[in-house]
C-alpha cells in the first residue's frame, strides 16, 4: 500500500508540475507577444524620431540659407548707403568751398 501511495503521490506531483509548466508556457507566450508589440511600437517611434530630426535639419538648413541671403542683401545695401553718404559728403564739401 505504501508503494501505491508513493506512486499516487508521484503522479499527483507530476500532474501539478505539468500544469505549472503549461501555465508557465502560456505566460511566456503572452510575454513574447507583449514584447513583439513593444518592439513594433519602439521601431515606429524611432522611425518617427528620425523623420522628425531630418525635417528639423532641413528646416535649419533652409533658415541658415535664408539668413545668409538676407545678410548678403544687407551688406549690399550698406555698401550702397555708404557710397551715397560719401557722395553727399563730397557734394556738401564742394558747395561750401566754392561759395565760402
Amino acid at each position: 500500500m505504501d508503494i501505491e501511495r508513493t506512486i499516487e503521490s508521484i503522479l499527483e506531483q507530476h500532474a501539478k508540475t505539468e500544469a505549472g509548466l503549461a501555465k508557465t508556457e502560456a505566460g511566456l507566450a503572452k510575454t513574447e507577444a507583449g514584447l513583439a508589440k513593444t518592439e513594433a511600437i519602439l521601431n515606429r517611434a524611432i522611425r518617427l524620431g528620425i523623420r522628425e530630426a531630418r525635417a528639423e535639419r532641413r528646416k535649419r538648413q533652409e533658415l541658415a540659407s535664408e539668413f545668409d541671403r538676407k545678410m548678403t542683401q544687407l551688406a549690399a545695401a550698406q555698401l550702397v548707403t555708404e557710397e551715397r553718404l560719401q557722395s553727399l559728403i563730397r557734394s556738401m564739401e564742394r558747395g561750401r568751398n566754392g561759395h565760402s
